[in-house]
């Protein structure tokens, strides 16, 4: 045991980041930061995956999560208004799961990232509608005082299909 500790404690002390699966979750621990990890999903398609990438990381008392996507999965069909949104509910969702597994919760969002693919033919919302589709389903999600918000449009988001992609930074202070 007194050599676990030396080792601990002297690991600590240097630059290089310890990394460890945190027990309570799959969250994986490093020096500065946590990947934050909702499921096993997440953890073999993203953090394990070929991209190599956390769902979201925390850092300190900020939560900066990637980007969930919503989209015309699975449909043929371009989205009108209610199917859009309930894709859009399915991506918040999701990404509430995983700000759960952080220690914290959409509430606690203070910016909004969106990247919309306004001229898709997956859909049939114009600008607007889209971007007021969003903060429809936003609202049933994250009450005020609201976050700060910016909806960008670009030619083409990963996955195919991808109509708006959601990025968000949280302030969730740590317990101690």
């Amino acid at each position: 045991m007194k050599l676990f500790a030396a080792i601990a404690f002297t690991l600590s002390l240097s630059n290089t980041p310890v990394f460890c699966q945190d027990t309570a979750s799959l969250n994986v621990v490093g020096k500065n930061k946590t990947a934050i990890i909702a499921n096993e999903r997440q953890k073999k398609g993203g953090y394990d995956g070929v991209f190599n990438y956390s769902p979201a990381v925390r850092a300190g008392d900020y939560i900066y999560a990637s980007g969930v996507v919503a989209g015309a999965f699975g449909s043929e069909e371009p989205f009108g208004k209610e199917a859009f949104k309930a894709s859009v509910r399915r991506a918040l969702k999701g990404l509430e799961q995983t700000l759960k597994a952080g220690g914290a919760d959409l509430n606690d969002v203070i910016k909004i990232n969106t990247f919309h693919v306004f001229d898709s033919p997956h859909t049939t919302l114009s600008k607007h509608e889209q971007v007021l589709a969003v903060a429809e389903v936003k609202s049933e999600f994250i009450g005020e005082p609201h976050p700060a918000w910016t909806a960008v449009g670009t030619t083409a988001l990963y996955p195919d299909k991808g109509l708006v992609e959601i990025e968000v930074v949280v302030y969730s202070p740590q317990k101690k």
